[in-house]
């Protein structure tokens, strides 16, 4: 009898377990279906810009490389027509290290401090003439640089140690 009672306490648990296992399943479903379709979001064309060799004061690197050291949590866009590939990602340091920022400052911009670079593609090369690099808080532009002064600060931070 008492084998029998623990049997059935056994099963009634394991009964509720079947509809969780399910959710669980659900779960892990969609966040794959998100993934698979934050992948496919990103076009061929900026795999290709990605790949993009840049040669900076004797050091070889891609744009990939470039942004994917410099920024955090970042989107890709390319706009073939234009030739124009915008690179949107959260700030951290070193990039613009030469802000007088304080301690809370900098917290704070690597927590919600967004940097937006938008630049041409000319030739398999970034145009430096046309290079627009933008740092916001809450909707506040704190910063921008435009030409080659300002890429070639990204390039400069991307080398630092």
């Amino acid at each position: 009898m008492t084998k029998v009672a623990c049997m059935s306490c056994i099963c009634a648990l394991l009964s509720g377990c079947g509809d969780r296992i399910s959710e669980i399943k659900d779960a892990a479903s969609g966040i794959n279906s998100a993934a698979n379709s934050a992948a496919s979001a990103v076009s061929r064309d900026v795999h290709a810009i990605r790949a993009i060799d840049i040669n900076y004061q004797d050091t070889s690197f891609t744009v990939n490389d470039l942004f994917k050291t410099i920024l955090r949590d970042i989107r890709w866009d390319y706009d073939p027509e234009k030739n124009e590939l915008h690179v949107r990602g959260t700030w951290q340091p070193p990039l613009f290290s030469d802000q007088s920022w304080n301690k809370e400052m900098k917290e704070m911009l690597a927590e919600a401090g967004v940097v937006t670079v938008s630049c041409k593609i000319i030739d398999d090369k970034i145009d430096s003439s046309q290079t627009k690099v933008t740092l916001t808080y809450n909707g506040e532009i704190l910063l921008e640089q435009n030409g080659e002064d300002a890429l070639h600060h990204l390039y400069d931070t991307y080398l630092l140690p």
